[in-house]
């Protein structure tokens, strides 16, 4: 307890110092809570903290100088100083800043650990503010359904930032878990031994007999939130010093340990200041993922028979749940009989019970529960049933899934896996037809793949998921699932000859006369393939225009050397999607190709920047269409 109460107070001198950057989250006042929990648990046990995570850190790994080393940027850190004061890793711990946010990753590892059949057990500690996030019900429910082995940590110390707890905050903080039959227990810092006690039947509990349970402990943050923003009355802040746990603890030592103890830490604190001012700042940055479209090729992807698309889905799953018994399928209405809401996984379930699960209407807390799958070994499957519905696990994505590598300095991997059913056509209306790829495209460490009519849509997914290492989606156009593929035959397919680039993950190339240069080049993926190979027949015959057509499977990160040439020397160039033209994938690829492709000139085609509609002629209307894509090819070219 001594030390993390010299650290973080060092801490606080370093700021005042203008030594350290950024921000600090101090845990003074609360160390009895780490160091008495951390006793109780095996080395193979998972702990997940967040900003406030020094001290949880320290009682965890005693490694005191790999922290300090963190938080001021150093190679040294246990992170490369990547992640600094709140994003640790080492060895089973981890942290992230995001409140709540870790709580569904947690439950994902302690998941992993129950299919592995191991004694392993979960630690999550969040505190009474963060039960303000609906992603923390949506992980609690599903600990409880499921019966993860997994200990809640409730620090309440009255305050989330600055806001006081009874301002913000109905009922108690028991009732919210009793609402998901969660095992409870409530104590305080007040007594060690006590509270040891208490933590010791917990965690017994959860080893024992395999289910979540809350341990909810009363506490008192002693110092600001972060460095010096507090704003609490002096006077309350002044009675919590005086009964501080910290000299609770000493009144039952000798003063001669005590000082021996001070020495120790003191001596210890010191010297770890000293080698890490030894240290050069960091320089070495992670490099985000790169495209899989390398030079690897392992056949063509090309379809070679007119078999629905759904069914090529549906026997990939089938072959990677029958080779890989751990993995899981996890999403909304996915198990029979009902099979999905687009029958993709119509028989896995009788096949593969313990492998396809399905989840609550959850799509954060089943994002986060795939992703601490992932992380603990567990290849996981997300089926998200509307690609709408995406927007609901955004933060799950963007904070958790994708920085994890990077910001843990390459010590953990994410082999997720997101298939998302998108595009409109139905007549589904304005929250079950959007493409919403757009939004992210833009985001580092994040791999982007689209089904399209000539893909053998089996031989991709198999191919994404075999070598698979980080977040990964896979966009399924919902308008193909009940089409037959079409079927490339002599390398021709509907009056179009078509060729592929020698990569694990091919660009495509269509065109009606191999023969010709292009007056124009389509540049598109998915669904929107077929839009674009009317719109060049139309074209040819009407205006004898001759369009190629470029349709890329991975459709982020591109790899716009490769692309650029595939797009030879045509003048004109346009980009073909079925999501918003605004701040769109189509802006995105131009953007890319600016600087390669000198003096051409680009034009945009995708949806109107509106709600689509329930009616199926404004719908037409709205979504990128032949029609209106040759007529306004005709007025730019002609």
């Amino acid at each position: 307890m001594y030390k993390i109460r010299s650290f973080e107070k060092r801490l606080l001198e370093l700021f005042s110092e203008n030594k350290l950057s950024g921000t600090v989250h101090t845990y003074i006042g609360q160390e009895m809570i780490a160091v008495t929990i951390m006793d109780q648990l095996k080395s193979e046990d998972i702990v997940f903290s967040n900003h406030r995570c020094h001290g949880h850190f320290i009682a965890y790994s005693d490694n005191v100088q790999g922290l300090l080393a963190e938080i001021m940027g150093k190679r040294e850190g246990v992170c490369r100083g990547r992640g600094g004061s709140q994003h640790l890793c080492y060895k089973r711990f981890f942290s992230n800043g995001i409140q709540g946010g870790i709580v569904p990753n947690a439950v994902g590892m302690a998941w992993a650990e129950k299919i592995k059949e191991t004694d392993n057990i979960a630690v999550v500690f969040i505190g009474d503010g963060t039960l303000g996030q609906g992603v923390v019900y949506e992980s609690l429910n599903i600990a409880s359904v499921y019966e993860i082995p997994i200990l809640f940590v409730v620090e309440n110390n009255e305050y989330a930032m600055s806001t006081k707890r009874s301002e913000v905050f109905a009922g108690t903080i028991a009732e919210r878990f009793q609402a998901f039959h969660i095992q409870w227990a409530e104590t305080d810092d007040g007594d060690i031994e006590k509270l040891y006690s208490c933590f010791s039947k917990a965690v017994a509990y959860v080893r024992t007999e395999k289910k979540p349970f809350c341990q909810i402990v009363n506490t008192y943050r002693l110092a600001a939130h972060s460095k010096g923003d507090d704003f609490r009355d002096s006077k309350e802040v002044e009675e919590h010093w005086r009964n501080d746990p910290l000299k609770k603890v000493e009144a039952l030592l000798s003063g001669q340990k005590i000082k021996e103890i001070q020495k120790q830490i003191d001596e210890e604190l010191k010297q770890a200041e000293i080698d890490c001012n030894q240290e050069d700042v960091n320089s070495d940055f992670p490099e985000c993922v790169k495209s899989q479209n390398g030079p690897q090729y392992e056949g063509s992807l090309l379809n070679r028979e007119r078999v629905k698309n759904l069914y090529q889905l549906n026997a990939a799953l089938e072959q990677l749940l029958q080779d890989n018994s751990h993995m899981m399928l996890i999403g909304e209405d996915i198990r029979d009989p009902y099979g999905g809401a687009f029958k993709v996984t119509k028989g896995l379930s009788e096949r593969f019970p313990n492998q396809v699960i399905n989840t609550p209407i959850s799509e954060a807390g089943m994002i986060g529960v795939g992703i601490g799958l992932a992380m603990n070994g567990i290849k996981s499957v997300v089926e998200i049933m509307f690609g709408d519905f995406i927007s609901l696990g955004f933060d799950q994505v963007l904070n958790h899934a994708v920085k994890y590598h990077d910001m843990y300095a390459g010590q953990v991997r994410v082999p997720i896996l997101i298939r998302i059913p998108s595009g409109g056509g139905r007549g589904y209306g304005a929250t079950h037809s959007q493409s919403l790829e757009k939004f992210f495209v833009g985001i580092p460490g994040l791999q982007i793949f689209a089904v399209s009519p000539l893909l053998d849509c089996k031989e991709l997914l198999l191919k994404i998921e075999n070598g698979i290492e980080g977040p990964t989606f896979l966009i399924e156009n919902k308008s193909l699932y009940g089409n037959r593929q079409m079927a490339v035959c002599g390398g021709r397919v509907d009056k179009f000859y078509v060729e592929e680039t020698k990569q694990k993950f091919p660009i495509l190339r269509l065109t009606l006369d191999k023969e010709e240069p292009a007056d124009a080049v389509i540049i598109t993926y998915g669904g929107m393939l077929s839009v674009a190979m009317e719109s060049a027949k139309r074209l040819l015959l009407e205006e004898e225009l001759l369009i190629h057509i470029i349709s890329l499977t991975q459709i982020a990160p591109i790899d716009y050397g490769q692309l650029a040439e595939c797009i030879g020397e045509e003048a004109f160039i346009f980009t073909l999607e079925e999501g918003t033209r605004q701040a769109g994938w189509g802006a995105e690829v131009i953007s890319g190709l600016c600087g390669r492709l000198q003096g051409r000139r680009f034009e945009r085609f995708g949806a109107k920047d509106c709600v689509i509609s329930c009616n199926r002629e404004e719908e037409k209307e709205i979504l990128p269409n032949a029609t209106g894509i040759v007529n306004r090819i005709k007025e730019i070219m002609l």
